[in-house]
């Protein structure tokens, strides 16, 4: 009789630790380092739902930076460190860009400090034609300094968005490939 309690509790103890381990993995393997329409295989190569393509949005990124621009420089305050930059362009990564809702847009763009640090800067453009896109300027932020991520992005299913995860040590830096390849050329 003991015996079989015992290995009752052995057998519950395994169970939970077995449940607990494939909950983390789950979590830990759905962590991107940019967001994507989690339905993006149902979307036509090279357009998005409405009539803007991925093109016309990395082309309104750069016009967006360069209008935002004094003397070729655009500032962005740095909540972390409580200083304004002052950022050059570098390039905004076509290869990232992807529709995560109807008129809306993820951009990732890469820029220069005048502090000598590279910056990786993530925002989100809206709009339902080439003709009337804008920046969501709340949600500029600094995803990588010097290639070291601040965050990662995960997708919430329960509400249908995407969230920020910030890194706190080196250890949580995501083990996946550094960007999803999105379904779009």
């Amino acid at each position: 009789m003991r015996l079989s309690v015992m290995l009752r509790k052995a057998l519950t103890v395994v169970a939970i630790l077995s449940v607990t381990w494939a909950l983390n993995t789950s979590c830990i393997l759905s962590a991107k380092e940019h967001p994507e329409h989690p339905e993006k295989k149902d979307h036509p190569k090279g357009k998005g739902i409405s009539n803007v393509t991925l093109e016309d949005v990395a082309k309104f990124a750069e016009e967006y930076v360069q209008k935002n621009s004094r003397d070729g420089i655009f500032k962005h305050y740095d909540k972390n460190t409580k200083k304004e930059l002052e950022l050059t362009l570098d390039k905004v990564h076509r290869e990232r860009l992807s529709q995560i809702n109807k008129d809306e847009y993820f951009v990732c763009a890469d820029f220069k400090g005048k502090d000598g640090n590279t910056y990786d800067l993530d925002f989100f453009v809206q709009g339902k034609s080439k003709s009337y896109l804008n920046v969501d300027k709340k949600s500029i932020s600094i995803h990588k300094v010097n290639g070291k991520e601040n965050y990662s992005w995960n997708y919430n299913e329960k509400k249908g968005v995407w969230q920020k995860k910030t890194i706190k040590t080196e250890k949580e830096q995501p083990a996946q490939p550094e960007h999803p390849k999105p379904d779009y050329p």
